[in-house]
This record gives C-alpha cells, sequence and structure tokens, in this order.
C-alpha cells in the first residue's frame, strides 16, 4: 500500500513538473527583450539601425510561431538590431505602460501589433473579468480605450523618438468569417487603420492579407471560438511537452493560419514577418 501511494505522489510530480515547465517555455521572456538590449549597454553606435517590435503574445513569439526570428532572418545581421517588445496577453494599454522602456533604446524603427486581446476581452463577460484581473486593468476594456491608448502609444513614440512608426491591424480572430470574434477583430483593425492616418505612421494590412489568404486557402477548425482558452493549452502542451511542430498542431485542428484561433501557424506569421521586412527595408 505504501509503495503504491508513493507511486501515485512520484506521479503527481512528475505531471506537475511536465505540465510547469510547458507553461515557463510558452511565458518565459524571448532573448532579445528591450530590458536585455538596455542592460547590456550595447546601445547601437549608429552603425545598425535599432528595430523594436512592439505587441502581445504573437509577438512575444513563445505561443505560436515566432514571426520575430523570421523578420531577423530576413535581414541582415550587421546592418539590424531586432528588439522584441511583445508580451503575452497584453492591451494597447499595457504596451502603452511600458513604452518609455522601448524610446530609452533609441530606436530607428517600430512597427506595433496589438489589439487582439483588446478584442477579445469584450466577446464575453467571463473574458472581460479575466483580462482586468489578470492584466491589471484600471477599467474594462472597450473599442474607445483601445482608440485612446493606441493613439497615445503612437504620439508617445513619434513625440520622443525619431523612429520611422507602423501600425499592423490585427490577425484574424479565428477563420470563420461570420462569427462574431472574427467580425470584431475586424473592427478593431479599423481602427488601426484609422489612428495610422490620423498620426501620419505606415499602415501595414495583416488583417486584410489574413482575409484574402483565408478566401483562397479556408481552414475548417475542429472546435469553436469558444473553446480557443482550452485549445491553446492544448496547443501548448502538444508542442512543449509532446515536442509537436505548430505547424501539425494547426493542421491537426483544421486551421489554415492559426494554431488555436488566436496565435499563428508558419503560413500566418509569415505574413506578418513579409510585411515587416518590406516595411523596414524601404525605410
Amino acid at each position: 500500500m505504501l509503495v503504491l501511494q508513493l507511486s501515485v505522489v512520484a506521479l503527481l510530480v512528475l505531471v506537475i513538473i511536465l505540465f510547469g515547465n510547458a507553461f515557463y517555455q510558452a511565458t518565459k521572456l524571448p532573448d532579445n527583450t528591450p530590458s536585455k538590449y538596455l542592460r547590456q549597454q550595447i546601445k547601437s553606435d549608429g552603425s545598425k539601425k535599432v528595430v523594436v517590435l512592439m505587441g502581445d503574445s504573437v509577438t512575444h513569439g513563445r505561443i505560436g510561431v515566432n514571426y520575430v526570428d523570421m523578420v531577423e532572418d530576413q535581414l541582415d545581421g550587421a546592418q539590424f538590431e531586432i528588439i522584441n517588445a511583445g508580451i503575452n496577453s497584453e492591451l494597447a494599454w499595457n504596451n502603452l505602460q511600458r513604452v518609455d522602456e522601448v524610446i530609452q533604446c533609441d530606436p530607428d524603427i517600430v512597427t506595433v501589433l496589438i489589439g487582439t486581446n483588446d478584442a477579445n476581452a469584450t466577446l464575453s463577460p467571463d473574458s472581460m473579468r479575466s483580462y482586468v484581473r489578470r492584466m491589471k486593468l484600471p477599467r474594462e476594456p472597450d473599442s474607445g480605450w483601445y482608440r485612446e491608448s493606441l493613439s497615445s502609444l503612437v504620439k508617445k513614440l513619434k513625440t520622443e523618438t525619431n523612429a520611422q512608426i507602423a501600425l499592423l491591424s490585427i490577425p484574424t480572430i479565428g477563420e470563420e468569417a461570420n462569427h462574431p470574434a472574427f467580425l470584431k477583430s475586424s473592427e478593431y483593425s479599423s481602427i488601426v487603420h484609422n489612428i495610422a492616418e490620423e498620426t501620419n505612421v505606415t499602415y501595414l494590412p495583416l488583417h486584410e492579407k489574413m482575409i484574402e489568404f483565408l478566401r483562397d486557402t479556408p481552414g475548417s477548425p475542429t472546435y469553436s471560438y469558444e473553446k480557443s482558452f482550452i485549445g491553446m493549452f492544448k496547443a501548448i502542451f502538444s508542442r512543449y511537452l509532446l515536442r509537436k511542430s505548430w505547424d501539425k498542431i494547426a493542421y491537426n485542428s483544421g486551421f489554415s493560419l492559426h494554431v488555436d484561433h488566436i496565435h499563428l501557424n508558419t503560413a500566418g506569421a509569415r505574413i506578418i514577418a513579409d510585411l515587416i521586412g518590406v516595411f523596414i527595408q524601404s525605410v
């Protein structure tokens, strides 16, 4: 009996360790964060252009394919210093709270891909409460606050840096064009477009490019957006416990661009990387 109890305890400990490692892998910060760049005191002497990519988990790159790595692969490392300023789950307001660190990097180029969580938070009362609690928000998110936060972020970057700035419309939420979540991502992408025009910064049409892709290559997700939270955890475990590729996870769940309705596979990440790469090389 004692041996059985010890075996159960050992098994539980092993499960906890494995699951804990999976969450650690999904949330650990990138190697090239703004804070690391500043701590290492490797600020550019002018021989390299400093590029900061701001955003949420899609930019963070630990859940789904990392488009920042793709951008870096497209560029000459002798000419560009790439800084990843993406953090899981952040809203535009959270990006605004830490923009000073980005400004301290004295960037030449800044891209901003933020808004999926702003949109996502409005889709159910439970989601709203979760975001307010987890992200320590001072209020409940809505489209007006998103517009205000993103506009303030852009204006601060324009005022306090000499950077060339590009705003990307947000990825589609899911792949079903008539679903309320997908339509909400379109609404928030329109806000991004309007802010880019109002502030006279470059607009990169990610949302529109994804819609074009889905028209030609539609997905058939095996579970609904309403189960995307569970789908995300399954994807994390499949990647970091079972060592499946993000593309295999996406394929098994019937997605064309996503891995879990929110995060992206290689095809989705490639659309972002190509848009940003062209912008960087045009500056």
